[in-house]
């Protein structure tokens, strides 16, 4: 999402702080990577219009292989289409029985989609006041080293889970397992310090541009999400 002007600055800058003027960031090995087909920049052009990237930028490596939808060939072609724009009717008629207006109408595979977080966290305790076992609150376990900086971490500060509560995970741990961000289960045991989806406390760094710790936290990488609890 880097605009072709802040990476052309960038250049100019990294050129300055090495002293050398002929290569790219001033000689620094420069790998860029991410998806055109996203968001553009907030503001600016793609940074493929910047005239350092088009005079440097000349080998491109295509990542084909998908792992998150790998086990779902219709899902993996649908979203590939939505990708390029180009959308089938098969597509269409795909997404359209997976669109209810109506809880009793879920099947209890499907995620409930909300345009807002305050909606799904609605929806959300709703759904986990809804289930009769005990609940358990747990509490992650911050450590910041420089108060200076704000650290955004994906765990949450705190996450409230009963037995039967449907999560989400918000870090990839195993990717090779399934266990990455996004993949979603149900608690059918509470521990202390874990839960049987099964998943384990974890740490969470956040690093400065040099790579060093600023800020860790310790706690569960999960979050609530619900689609409809059956008893």
């Amino acid at each position: 999402m880097i605009n072709a002007q802040t990476f052309d600055l960038l250049h100019l800058i990294a050129r300055e702080m090495k002293q050398c003027y002929d290569d790219l960031f001033g000689g620094i090995q420069v790998i860029a990577y991410g998806d055109f087909f996203q968001l553009p920049p907030v503001k600016g052009e793609f940074v493929f219009k910047s005239k350092i990237w088009q005079q440097y930028m000349t080998e491109v490596l295509v990542l084909t292989e998908c792992f998150r939808q790998k086990e779902d060939a219709q899902f993996f072609r649908a979203l590939n289409e939505i990708r390029f724009g180009q959308i089938s009717d098969q597509t269409i008629d795909y997404f359209m029985t997976r669109c209810f207006e109506k809880d009793e109408n879920l099947n209890t595979k499907y995620t409930r989609l909300f345009f807002r977080n305050m909606e799904v966290d609605v929806y959300n305790n709703n759904k986990i006041e809804s289930i009769k076992h005990e609940g358990y609150w747990f509490y992650a376990k911050d450590v910041i080293k420089n108060p200076n900086i704000q650290c955004s971490f994906q765990i949450p500060a705190a996450v409230y889970l009963k037995i039967g509560a449907i999560v989400m995970l918000v870090r990839n741990i195993n990717v090779e397992e399934g266990l990455c961000n996004g993949t979603i289960g149900a608690v059918i045991l509470i521990e202390n310090n874990a839960v049987w989806v099964k998943i384990e406390c974890v740490k969470e760094e956040i690093l400065d541009c040099s790579h060093a710790d600023v800020g860790s936290r310790f706690g569960l990488p999960l979050k609530l999400a619900f689609f409809f609890y059956c008893s």
